[in-house]
């Protein structure tokens, strides 16, 4: 035991006959310190101030070109939610799809919507569009990848533009 008390002896004595060390040694010790109190700030700032979600609720149009021969179509999105969560409607070719595993974080959207794909007498294959979205106000810059199905296909981006609330009109 005496041995161990003398070498914690001379290391606190290199320590004291140091400037240099033990500056540097008080300086980790702060930053340390400060490190694990702004974490713990942020932390206790998060349970006070929640998140705001961002506004994409309602409904988005996009001109979507495919990356197959004279595929240009006008796709719909129709978001919804609180929170993190994001459901709705997404089209694929002009059809509806529901949205599945939505959710957003910030300014970026992910969901992901299925189509089946029938290719003669053969059976329908499933194939899962993957959607990414970064919202910039009034848009959301888009990327689609798909997988599975009868072929393979490369990412496809777009954007997709706020559809502004349509007023109601009267009816005579």
């Amino acid at each position: 035991m005496n041995e161990t008390r003398t070498q914690v002896d001379r290391l606190i004595s290199k320590i004291k006959n140091n400037p240099i060390l033990a500056f540097l040694i008080v300086l980790g010790s702060i930053a340390i310190a400060l490190s694990a109190f702004t974490d713990a700030a942020r932390n206790l700032l998060g349970l006070v101030i929640e998140e705001k979600r961002p506004a994409i609720n309602g409904e988005w149009k996009a001109e979507v070109t495919y990356d197959w021969k004279n595929a240009k179509y006008i796709e719909i999105f129709t978001f919804k939610g609180e929170g993190d969560e994001v459901y709705g409607t997404a089209s694929f070719l002009r059809l509806r799809r529901g949205i599945l595993e939505g959710k957003i974080k910030k300014d970026t959207l992910e969901f992901i919507t299925k189509t089946q794909e029938v290719l003669g007498p053969g059976e329908p294959r499933v194939a899962i569009h993957h959607y990414r979205g970064r919202l910039l106000g009034d848009e959301i810059n888009f990327s689609m990848q798909t997988e599975g199905g009868y072929s393979e296909h490369i990412p496809v981006e777009f954007i997709a533009k706020r559809v502004p609330n349509k007023e109601i009109q009267p009816t005579d």
